[in-house]
């Protein structure tokens, strides 16, 4: 079906079925042959079980919600390191001034490192496949009655506060680590409102596509941050004539970035959490 709970569908229902079908789907990722993308779509299947989690939360034990939480983290985290490089290889061929000494010695660097990456994507395969095979089994155990629709909405409504508090973070010191930890936040939103998209009213999903914009701004943010970093290094080792050149270009789309994504928080976020969490129950209770 999809990442989607329907109409008349029970909520203990939607996360088992939710869940095996993201399950699935990783599963099924990790036996194609084009390995980078393979393990960039299982990440993407990942991070959408976590948000699922977190979304209805109340409907697992506080010792199983943590265990499963921190399997699916350990599982991204393996993943993550050849996401990164793939990106960082991404965004440089991306960027026009990329043309000179440094961004081609970085470049071979980066290269180098997604090579050693990919000889160890067979081990991180078995590594990955047996922890999803461990959380389908507990998925598939779970019948709760606790998913109400008020829970989901009080779930999500803590969702929204802690990237309401992201954002606060964000704008009193916009760094790389709290822009970061600003679209992790806003990235488990989405997936929670996305849950609910066929429940609300079509305003629903106009805060969908926001969530969607700014998680693409601070994702494009951080992704230009990762080579600007790999480009310092590589400048350090052996300094070159347009390094500065391109660090100031990626310093100013990453600004450009940045005031859009404010812009976009500012939509997303200034609602209170208590009044959030009431529109979504309201949505919710007349649907079911």
């Amino acid at each position: 079906m999809s990442y989607r709970i329907e109409k008349n569908e029970a909520l203990s229902d939607a996360l088992g079925r939710i869940a095996a079908e993201e399950i699935a789907l990783a599963l099924a990722e990790l036996r194609r042959p084009n390995r980078a993308q393979a393990m960039h779509n299982t990440r993407k299947s990942l991070k959408r079980l976590r948000s699922l989690l977190r979304s209805l939360r109340v409907a697992f034990p506080k010792n199983l919600f943590r265990r499963e939480n921190r399997r699916l983290a350990a599982a991204g985290r393996k993943i993550a390191p050849l996401r990164d490089v793939h990106v960082q290889l991404q965004t440089l061929g991306r960027l026009r001034a990329a043309t000179g000494p440094v961004a081609k010695k970085t470049e071979r660097s980066l290269r180098r490192r997604e090579d050693a990456f990919m000889r160890k994507i067979p081990a991180l395969r078995r590594a990955v496949r047996q922890m999803l095979s461990a959380s389908r089994g507990t998925f598939a155990a779970l019948r709760s009655r606790q998913a109400t629709p008020a829970r989901l909405a009080a779930g999500l409504k803590r969702i929204y506060k802690r990237g309401r508090a992201a954002l606060k973070a964000a704008r009193q010191k916009p760094a790389p680590e709290t822009l970061h930890e600003w679209r992790k936040q806003a990235k488990i939103l989405g997936h929670g409102l996305a849950l609910i998209e066929r429940l609300g009213p079509k305003k629903a999903g106009a805060m969908i596509q926001h969530t969607e914009q700014l998680c693409q701004a601070l994702g494009d943010d951080h992704d230009l941050f990762l080579v600007l970093q790999a480009l310092r290094q590589e400048d350090a080792a052996h300094p070159a004539r347009d390094y500065h050149r391109l660090s100031n270009r990626i310093s100013a789309k990453r600004a450009r970035l940045q005031q859009r994504a404010f812009k976009l928080g500012k939509k997303i976020f200034d609602e209170k959490p208590g009044a959030f969490e009431r529109r979504l129950e309201g949505w919710l209770c007349r649907k079911r």
